[in-house]
């Protein structure tokens, strides 16, 4: 006959065999985005780029904050929604995935040596609207900088914007405002003759 401490032993392994794949499931699902059809711009740029997010986050913010002619939405947060910051180099593979499609550098790297250094901080705010039954409406706002990776001199500061709606599932509309903020901000870049007119 088994002992009582070589029962327990025998439930809890029992247990952890049946509840580790839902544990490491809960703990990996992380909200990440995940960019959709990215179409290669018509004015590269002559120079390889790093690339690295130094902030993520989502926010809730006060109902019907984005319909408020003030831009300083941040102001308006009530509080964290999501904690991106957790995934943080997971969605900067994903931005440097959509950029490798977009094609804005000759050369994209996280981590060697490379023309210019681009940092960026994303921040995607959740307005729940003035009425229960409107749709969320999803902010992201993507503030970057360049600067010459030989010195770190700031070449330049862009900020990209987006925006979607949603209901009942924020990875939808999320990905769509934050594809729309790096498609603006990455237009703004492009199109910055400074970068053109002078070889960094």
């Amino acid at each position: 006959m088994m002992s009582l401490p070589a029962r327990l032993g025998t439930n809890r392994t029992v247990l952890l065999t049946l509840f580790a794949p839902l544990l490491l499931s809960l703990s990996c699902s992380q909200m990440v985005y995940q960019p959709t059809a990215v179409v290669p711009t018509p004015s590269p740029l002559p120079y390889s780029a790093t690339i690295r997010l130094t902030e993520i986050e989502a926010y809730n913010v006060e109902p019907g904050a984005t319909m408020v002619a003030d831009p300083r939405i941040e102001n308006k947060v009530l509080g964290v929604r999501q904690q991106l910051s957790k995934a943080k180099q997971a969605w900067e593979r994903s931005i440097t995935e959509y950029l490798a499609a977009r094609k804005t550098f000759t050369y994209l790297s996280t981590d060697s040596q490379t023309d210019l250094d681009l940092t960026m901080r994303l921040n995607i705010y959740v307005d729940p609207s003035v009425m229960s039954d409107f749709q969320r409406v999803y902010v992201a706002r993507v503030d970057a900088t360049l600067a010459t990776a030989s010195n770190k001199r700031p070449v330049s500061k862009y900020m990209g914007f987006g925006k979607a709606t949603g209901e009942d599932d924020d990875q939808g509309p999320i990905n769509l405002a934050v594809q729309a903020a790096l498609n603006d901000l990455f237009g703004k870049i492009e199109t910055d003759q400074r970068l053109r007119k002078y070889r960094l």
